[in-house]
């Protein structure tokens, strides 16, 4: 994992100006993955990562009233399969370290 894509995707997210509250339910959303492993019951999951989304979608469009916050939400939601990206290359990162070792 470079540094260049970590950074891009910091300056991708600091642009959407997300107030603390925002950035902790996105946080959570991110956290909340139903395909993580050991996930016992994943329908339950799925339904708070639901909830969550909606909780975003709600907070989003209230903070953001009549400054494109719809589109700011769709480009929060787009971060996702980035953020998952970048994970997948950290773990890469690890396990080559580890066998390296």
């Amino acid at each position: 994992m470079g540094m260049s894509e970590l950074l891009e995707f910091s300056h991708k997210l600091a642009a959407l100006e997300l107030n603390a509250q925002e950035l902790g339910l996105f946080t959570a959303v991110v956290l909340v993955s139903a395909d993580r492993s050991g996930i016992q019951n994943m329908a339950a999951v799925e339904q708070l990562q639901e909830n969550l989304i909606r909780g975003l979608r709600s907070l989003v469009n209230s903070s953001h009233r009549g400054t494109g916050h719809s589109s700011r939400f769709t480009k929060l939601l787009l971060k996702l399969p980035d953020l998952r990206t970048l994970n997948s290359m950290h773990t890469e990162k690890l396990l080559s370290f580890r066998i390296d070792a």
